[in-house]
C-alpha cells in the first residue's frame, strides 16, 4: 500500500471514528432528559439526510442550503431542550409547592392536639385526683391489687377512669407520631422535587440563550407566585415558594417537638406515678 493509499485510509478510518462519536453523543444526548428533544430532532434530521443522500448519491450536508440553515437547525433544538426543562422546572416547583402547603396544612391541627393534651391535664385534676385524694384520706388503698373492699365502688370507678385516661393519652400520641409520619413524607417529598427543579435551572443556565431565557422566565413565574400569596391572604404561605424545603422542615419540626411532648406526657400517664396525684400533676404540668 503506498503512502498516498495509507493517507486516504487514514482519513477514511478518521471520517468513521468521527461520525460514530457523533452518533454516540446524540445517544447520549437522547438518554439525558435535559437534552432529550433537541438530541431526537437531531437523530431525525440525521437519519433523513442519511437515507435522502443514499437515495441520491450524495451527501445533502454539502448542499448550501444546509450550511446555511445548519444554525437554525440547532437553534431549534436548543429552544427544544429549553422549553421542555421549563416545562420540567415548573412541574417539579409546583410538587415543591403543594408538598410544602400539604406540611403547613398538617401542622394547622397541632392546635387540636394542644387542646386535647390541656384537656386530659384538666380531667385528671377534676375527676381522678379528687377520687385518689379521697380514697387516701378514707384510709383506702389507691392501687387496684389491694383494693379495701369497704372502698370498692369508688375505688374500681376510679381505676376505671384512670385507665380510660391512658388510653386516651396513647391515642392522642400515636396520632401525633402519625401525623409526623405524614409531615416527613412531605418535607422527602419537596426536598427531592426542589432537586429536580435545582437540576432542571442548572440545565436551562447552561442551555444557551434560549436556555438563559427560559431560566429568567421561570424566576418570573416564581416571583409572581409569591406576590400572589402576599396579596391574598389565606392563599398560602409565602415561604411555600420563596423555600419550599425550608417551610415544610419547619412544619416537620414543629410537629416533632409538640409529638416528643406529647410522648414524655404520655410515659407519664402510663407510669405507677399515676395513682400519686400531687407527684404526676406536678410532672405533667412541667411539660
Amino acid at each position: 500500500m503506498s503512502v498516498s493509499q495509507d493517507a486516504a485510509y487514514a482519513w477514511s478510518l478518521f471520517k468513521h471514528v468521527k461520525r460514530v462519536r457523533a452518533y454516540e453523543k446524540l445517544v447520549q444526548d437522547s438518554v439525558d432528559e435535559d437534552t432529550r428533544p433537541g438530541a431526537l430532532m437531531n437523530l431525525g434530521i440525521e437519519a433523513m439526510l442519511e437515507i435522502a443522500g443514499k437515495a441520491l448519491g450524495t451527501s445533502l450536508t454539502s448542499h448550501p442550503y444546509f450550511a446555511c440553515h445548519k444554525a437554525h437547525l440547532e437553534a431549534l433544538a436548543q429552544a427544544l431542550n429549553a422549553s421542555s426543562n421549563l416545562d420540567s422546572a415548573r412541574q417539579a416547583l409546583s410538587s415543591a409547592i403543594r408538598s410544602a402547603d400539604a406540611a403547613g396544612a398538617l401542622t394547622g391541627t397541632l392546635a387540636d392536639y394542644r387542646t386535647r393534651n390541656n384537656g386530659l391535664k384538666v380531667v385528671y385534676s377534676f375527676q381522678i385526683a379528687g377520687s385518689l385524694r379521697m380514697l387516701q384520706d378514707r384510709g383506702g388503698d389507691p392501687h387496684l391489687k389491694e383494693t379495701v373492699m369497704t372502698h370498692g365502688p369508688l375505688q374500681a370507678a376510679t381505676d376505671r377512669n384512670i385507665y380510660e385516661w391512658q388510653a386516651l393519652w396513647c391515642e392522642l400520641y400515636l396520632e401525633s407520631v402519625q401525623l409526623l409520619a405524614m409531615a416527613q413524607v412531605e418535607l422527602r417529598a419537596a426536598e427531592a422535587a426542589m432537586k429536580n427543579f435545582d437540576d432542571k435551572m442548572k440545565a436551562l443556565s447552561s442551555g444557551g440563550g434560549m436556555g438563559a431565557l427560559g431560566a429568567a422566565q421561570m424566576k418570573k413565574d416564581r416571583d409572581f407566585q409569591w406576590l400572589d400569596r402576599a396579596r391574598a391572604p389565606g392563599g398560602g404561605s409565602e415561604r411555600a415558594v420563596l423555600d419550599p424545603v425550608g417551610y415544610a422542615r419547619d412544619q416537620a419540626n414543629a410537629i416533632q417537638d409538640l409529638s416528643d411532648r406529647l410522648g414524655e406526657n404520655c410515659e407519664a400517664a402510663m407510669s405507677d406515678d399515676v395513682y400519686r396525684p400531687d407527684f404526676i400533676q406536678h410532672r405533667l404540668g412541667s411539660l
